[in-house]
């Protein structure tokens, strides 16, 4: 079966469209509050332009096909470079994507917790980060281009005691401290709150889609 990850940008939008075999499977549109219609549907000009590129029928500029996708599990981090980075349910956990905007190499930390790991564990914030950093830029990223997005730490579940309520205040603060420390700026953020999210991030464009578990999604 044949998959695809394509990316459309027109003076109107931009997109993220998933297909299988020629068949939408998905997509995120920055425009989709303001669309005509209530689902994607071929009628779309930004799906039919798509579609038609990714079946070779007429090829576009405005799209550009990615090499597919990685996910960073818990206290996992990945990198790459034309791909689409994904960091996915996160609660109290914070999404960190460093990115180089000269070099489109990309990576994003699943952080489960503050500060750092003796044993080198990147579930904690400062590792994953600055290991994160190393590995970059040793595949090529500029140091000093280096920019951050990050979303999550949030409150979930209100009945845990006040210590536990705590742990996302505390995964935020220590993924500012240590993008601080290392001289990184801070490019866009989206934390707290008391609600779910999964983020995924756009390495051709560097844009950050945040995806909330009420159904809502916005692009930073």
């Amino acid at each position: 079966m044949s998959s695809n990850i394509a990316y459309i940008s027109t003076a109107s939008a931009r997109a993220i469209i998933l297909s299988r075999n020629e068949t939408l499977t998905g997509s995120y549109c920055s425009i989709k509050d303001l669309c005509a219609y209530e689902h994607c549907t071929q009628k779309c000009e930004i799906i039919a332009e798509t579609k038609n590129h990714l079946c070779g029928n007429v090829q576009s500029s405005n799209v550009e096909v990615l090499e597919g996708e990685l996910v960073a599990g818990i206290g996992e981090y990945k990198i790459g470079k034309n791909v689409l980075l994904k960091a996915m349910g996160l609660g109290s956990c914070v999404g960190v994507i460093l990115y180089d905007p000269s070099t489109c190499i990309g990576g994003i930390a699943h952080v489960l917790l503050p500060g750092a790991s003796a044993e080198g564990k990147t579930k904690h914030a400062e590792t994953a980060i600055k290991t994160m950093l190393e590995e970059m830029i040793r595949n090529g990223a500029r140091r000093r281009k280096v920019c951050a997005k990050f979303a999550g730490g949030a409150q979930i579940f209100k009945h845990m005691n006040m210590e536990m309520l705590k742990i996302g205040d505390r995964n935020i603060k220590s993924v500012q401290d240590t993008l601080k420390e290392e001289g990184i700026d801070i490019v866009a953020t989206d934390t707290g709150g008391n609600v779910g999210r999964s983020i995924l991030f756009n390495t051709i464009d560097g844009s950050m889609i945040i995806k909330y578990s009420s159904g809502k999604a916005a692009w930073l």
